[in-house]
């Protein structure tokens, strides 16, 4: 398999015991060496063209559900155990106020070979393939991940021994109001980067929270080139491990920003019926 001599090649990226660091903390910091602020600011400026094409082209933004809704009725979509794919523009809807985009390989080859129109789209093309860049540079943290969690099987369920990974970016307009907490329905999930790391709020799981529980992680760690650490939480899908899923927040800011986000999904997974405890309510002024 191909990511035992990839994982001796890279070491351990992780100083402490994840599953000890989820537990203590709530989150992993991850410092990846290749890891820079340009290669992300690159990817919301391809983003901001397809929001601007997908708004003023309706036609485009019709046949792209159109091929979401196709996608998610192949065999491909177990590999995910999800129905999030594609664009979702909810800058209309109060108090969601934010862009979004579902991206994974699968879903882009669907999409690539079923809707060549696509193809010649620039907007669009030249989205999914920043987006096919970033993500697959990535899947080797998930794997390490699962091996410091004594979990090496997690992601080999599929013929091509590869994470799920499920690629999120997101535009929050200024008037985004969060109303509660959230449990990821993920094995893990990796914060990549943010315009604004202060606007992340979590917590490690515990039996009841409040709202003084939730704080944004330190981010100490730096790379090579000075850039924060990544930060790593468990979701909902690790459970059967004793390992439960910290619960989070993006809260308002008043301004726009931007965030990219990887889960690494559990291949032709069936979720458990679990209770988690209660989420607080965060109030606005």
């Amino acid at each position: 398999m191909y990511y035992i001599p990839l994982l001796l090649a890279l070491g351990s990226l992780y100083g402490s015991d994840l599953a000890n660091d989820f537990k203590a903390r709530g989150y992993s910091e991850i410092c990846d060496k290749d890891y820079t602020t340009s290669t992300f600011d690159s990817l919301y400026e391809s983003f901001e063209e397809l929001i601007q094409f997908l708004q003023t082209n309706r036609g485009w933004a019709q046949k792209l559900m159109i091929a979401k809704e196709q996608f998610i009725r192949s065999s491909d979509r177990n590999y995910y155990g999800t129905d999030f794919f594609g664009f979702y523009d909810e800058s209309n809807r109060k108090g969601r106020d934010q862009i979004s985009f579902y991206y994974s390989a699968h879903f882009h080859q669907f999409v690539s070979s079923h809707f060549p129109e696509f193809n010649e789209v620039p907007e669009i093309s030249s989205f999914l393939e920043s987006c096919f860049r970033i993500q697959k540079t990535y899947g080797h943290l998930f794997i390490e991940a699962a091996f410091d969690l004594n979990l090496e099987t997690l992601f080999m369920l599929h013929s091509e021994n590869l994470p799920p990974l499920l690629f999120k970016v997101i535009k929050y307009l200024p008037s985004y109001i969060p109303t509660r907490p959230h449990y990821d329905g993920s094995a893990l999930t990796l914060f990549l980067h943010s315009t604004d790391n202060q606007s992340l709020l979590l917590s490690p799981y515990k039996s009841s929270f409040t709202i003084a529980d939730f704080s944004s992680p330190s981010r100490k760690s730096l790379n090579q080139f000075g850039e924060p650490a990544m930060v790593l939480i468990p979701g909902s899908h690790l459970t059967e491990f004793s390992l439960f899923p910290t619960p989070h927040i993006v809260v308002q800011s008043n301004k726009t920003r931007y965030a990219t986000v990887a889960f690494a999904m559990r291949a032709d997974y069936k979720v458990p019926k679990t209770k988690f405890s209660l989420l607080p309510k965060f109030t606005h002024n």
